[in-house]
């Protein structure tokens, strides 16, 4: 039997390059589309922003990337304000519409 020996306590930072890029743009993704769905230019409530730290965590774990959960959730914490900015540079005729409505 092929048995490895998983690290499963590894650090966001120790990940490959190509996991990191993975991650980030599956997390853009799943992002972009609840602030569609939710119709915000703004940061998501915590309920909303849970929803998608454990989204994005099954698919981590799909692509059989070891890491925590906990530095996922660090990560995402990290990013949403860059990932808030790329919606509106992103989206600009949404992210107006969207703001022209919420008036």
């Amino acid at each position: 039997m092929n048995r490895k020996i998983l690290q499963t306590n590894k650090r966001f930072s120790q990940l490959k390059n190509s996991q990191k890029d993975c991650i980030a743009t599956v997390f853009y993704n799943i992002y972009h589309n609840k602030m569609k769905e939710r119709r915000t230019t703004r940061k998501l409530p915590p309920d909303q922003r849970d929803i998608v730290i454990s989204s994005l965590y099954g698919q981590i774990q799909n692509r059989e990337i070891w890491i925590p959960y906990d530095e996922v959730k660090k990560y995402v914490f990290s990013k949403t304000t860059k990932v808030v900015k790329s919606f509106k540079k992103q989206f600009p005729e949404l992210s107006e519409e969207i703001e022209a409505s919420t008036l």
